[in-house]
């Protein structure tokens, strides 16, 4: 997994990107603690990031596994 942190439009934006699935979170840079604040919030969140891409690749597969063809379901 790789992790990415930008400041961008006056927040930080964390990136969590594994393979083609990715997870961004954004922070307000005023009152974030700064840079080193926002790196240790991103190393918090890792296990529940990791969570959430499996569960990410599993619906991804299952949508691809179903097929273009199928129509769905209302």
């Amino acid at each position: 997994m790789r992790i990415v942190v930008q400041e961008w439009n006056e927040k930080y934006h964390v990136q969590f990107v594994w393979g083609p699935l990715e997870q961004t979170y954004r922070l307000p840079v005023e009152g974030s603690g700064g840079l080193k604040a926002v790196q240790e919030f991103a190393q918090r969140l890792i296990p529940e990031v990791e969570q959430v891409f499996l569960s990410m690749k599993s619906a991804r597969s299952n949508a691809l596994s179903t097929g273009s063809t199928d129509q769905p379901q209302s």
